[in-house]
């Protein structure tokens, strides 16, 4: 390994990371349970075994490239700052293995880690009745026969399970499979695997309880959540999820479910540290794969399963879930003020592949905490992160009335940068009729530079002159 890449102490790591509580347990359990951690310096070679190897710096596609075809089968890569587009690539050549959300100024990014090879089995005992295994499928299920065949299958498993038949003519039938899900989670008092009838169960599915997440789930190349195999941890983010999924499919009843999944997923994440673990192929596997099968632990009918195709309504807001983060104009924190009758705000923060994403990390932590600080006006919350000018505009064209503030990764938001924004009926009309090359706030009093240097090296379009912006006011502004 190239002295570059140096060790680095194992509480210095954590100390020097704005991490919430949940992210800090994980992170230390990951380290626990490698050798030792690493900063990659973003060019060096790392072939020792057995590392966690800590990735804070983007870097240069071959040098990405060169990293992961060094990196040892039992090694991991940590990126802290897993909302940021920039180490979209680095992803993209990894398994992704695990994610952890965001949740208010003290976890205001999202952490994410993966490995060179699949997700694999921690050591240890793992009882089987430690899990519920539930399926529910409606009288008019095609597949007459598959219910019986798995419940026989959880049978010789000898593992604990609830399969239960709903009449197509109840008023709930279009959203009887959550509310199975729920109710059976409440009555269990412990974790719960949901698994499509069609599914056949070939082993014993321990991995989800054995990692100790909130919720795991398959996810297609595509990004696409596939609803057929899903766990659910005794945990109350697990139970946010549900609810949120579940108000998702009343409201939406003729939505396709796994883009509901999806929307109660990104919310979630944006709002707690839900830990979700993406499950290896082994766990969803084809019928027809041919010999492969003899590794199945899940099996699916294809003839019942969508193959997670990007040309659905989902696709867009799907691409960047493949690489475990949100994508603009979605965002991957969201905080609420103090006020619930004020205004929500979107804070922007642009150019994010033109800056390095340790300035990134740290122009998101100064929003969180200015918001945490002095909410003033503001109902609620919300910080995207744009990489091209054409996300930039993604959300500005969300025509709801309400305010955004466009920054650069070289800015930092003062503590009261809230309560100094102006958002009063003749503060709005100055702001509504005032030309578009006029400043309208004092960005002294709102920004502060970390780095005159860094702002000047950015490429701004210049599309928007000015940073505070009313959405339902786009035309007259820009």
């Amino acid at each position: 390994m190239n002295d570059a890449s140096k060790e680095l102490p194992k509480q210095g790591a954590l100390d020097a990371l704005c991490l919430g509580e949940v992210q800090r347990y994980r992170l230390s359990q990951l380290v626990q349970r490698h050798q030792r951690v690493v900063v990659w310096d973003g060019a060096s070679r790392i072939a020792e075994p057995d590392l966690a190897v800590l990735v804070m710096t983007a870097a240069t596609p071959p040098r990405i490239d060169a990293l992961v075809r060094s990196l040892h089968e039992n090694s991991i890569i940590i990126v802290p700052f897993g909302e940021n587009p920039v180490f979209d690539f680095l992803k993209s050549k990894l398994y992704a293995y695990g994610t952890i959300g965001a949740q208010g100024a003290a976890a205001p990014h999202h952490l994410w880690w993966g490995g060179v090879k699949p997700l694999a089995m921690p050591t240890g005992l793992h009882p089987r009745g430690d899990t519920l295994y539930v399926s529910s499928f409606l009288r008019s299920f095609p597949f007459e026969d598959r219910p019986a065949k798995l419940a026989r299958e959880f049978d010789l498993l000898q593992l604990e399970s609830v399969i239960e038949g709903v009449d197509t003519t109840t008023p709930a039938s279009r959203t009887f499979k959550i509310d199975f899900v729920i109710r059976q989670w409440e009555r269990a008092n412990k974790p719960l695997l949901w698994i499509e009838p069609h599914a056949t169960v070939a082993k014993h599915p321990v991995l989800p309880q054995a990692l100790g997440c909130d919720f795991a789930a398959y996810k297609w190349r595509s990004g696409q959540i596939e609803p057929g195999l899903l766990f659910f941890h005794q945990t109350e983010p697990a139970r946010a999820l549900l609810d949120t999924w579940q108000s998702l499919t009343c409201s939406y009843p003729d939505a396709p479910e796994s883009f509901l999944l999806d929307q109660a997923w990104t919310l979630l994440a944006s709002q707690r540290q839900l830990e979700t673990a993406w499950l290896p192929d082994d766990y969803w596997r084809s019928a027809n794969s041919g010999p492969r099968n003899r590794t199945a632990v899940v099996q699916y009918d294809h003839r019942t399963v969508a193959f997670g195709a990007e040309h659905s309504m989902a696709s867009r807001v799907q691409r960047a879930r493949r690489f475990g983060r949100h994508q603009a104009p979605e965002s991957h924190l969201v905080m609420q003020g103090s006020s619930a009758a004020g205004w929500p705000i979107t804070v922007l923060i642009r150019d994010v592949l033109a800056c390095d994403a340790r300035h990134v990390a740290a122009a998101v932590e100064a929003a969180a905490a200015a918001f945490a600080a002095n909410s003033g006006a503001f109902s609620r919350l919300e910080l995207v992160l744009c990489a091209w000018d054409e996300d930039v505009d993604s959300v500005m064209q969300i025509a709801d009335g309400s305010w955004v503030l466009l920054t650069d990764p070289s800015e930092r938001l003062q503590l009261d940068a809230f309560s100094r924004l102006p958002v009063s009926s003749e503060e709005t009309a100055a702001i509504e009729h005032a030309p578009r090359s006029s400043a309208i706030v004092d960005s002294a009093a709102i920004f502060r530079l970390a780095d005159p240097l860094l702002g000047a090296q950015l490429k701004r379009s210049g599309r928007y002159r000015r940073s505070f912006l009313k959405r339902a006011l786009l035309q007259a502004s820009i």
